[in-house]
């Protein structure tokens, strides 16, 4: 593969992670409920070095395959259920982590809350310990949700009110985060998604059939 096709890959990677934590967020918001696996991977992935794969850093390709057929849907114009409200949410991400990338209080900050929630998972031995998750909860309730724009979660109040909602759900904004500047990392932007779409379809497409492959061949 060419440096120029894995940049591509890399790139599609990270957006379907944030496509995928978006719509977790918005089924929490409106359903109660997320995959379980799904949930813990990304919450893992909040504390993956950043210079790791994509890949690497949700564990494997193939646990992004949700998010992979999001945006092979989104990009090729299908009309989704909550389609619209997870892309918006995403482009709020996507400017959110660009802002924080320039504010280096808010980064420090960022980062010793999570060197310190790092090792409070690693005394649990458990990265979606109730107490890592609250921590996670109230680290991007002290840091992201302070900074413009907010990202607004809409959903039915009945999970909204419950703090254990709540706490997931911010959980996987700062995953999202994570994503978004991975995304970044390597090369994406607003601009990217207008000027390089057909692109990124023809990756999405292309991934979700190496990841089908990967399926097939699993014992």
């Amino acid at each position: 593969m060419s440096q120029f096709a894995d940049a591509l890959h890399q790139r599609t990677l990270a957006l379907a992670a944030m496509l995928q934590a978006a719509r977790m967020v918005d089924r929490l918001a409106r359903k109660g409920t997320c995959d379980a696996e799904d949930f813990a991977i990304f919450v893992k992935a909040i504390f993956a070095p950043a210079e790791q794969r994509v890949e690497r850093v949700y564990g494997d390709a193939r646990h992004l395959r949700v998010g992979l057929r999001l945006l092979h849907d989104l990009l090729a114009g299908q009309q989704l259920e909550r389609g619209q409200d997870i892309l918006r949410m995403s482009a709020t991400l996507m400017t959110l982590e660009k802002r924080l990338s320039r504010n280096a209080n808010m980064l420090g900050k960022l980062a010793d809350g999570l060197a310190r929630i790092r090792r409070q998972a690693e005394y649990f031995h458990d990265t979606t310990h109730e107490t890592v998750i609250a921590n996670l909860a109230d680290l991007y309730g002290e840091t992201l949700s302070t900074m413009k724009p907010r990202v607004i979660v809409h959903g039915k109040q009945v999970y909204l009110r419950q703090s254990e909602h709540t706490r997931r759900i911010r959980t996987l904004l700062l995953s999202a985060i994570r994503a978004a500047h991975l995304w970044r990392k390597h090369g994406g932007s607003h601009f990217t998604l207008l000027l390089r779409r057909r692109a990124l379809l023809r990756a999405a497409d292309a991934l979700l059939a190496l990841t089908a492959d990967d399926q097939s061949s699993s014992p």
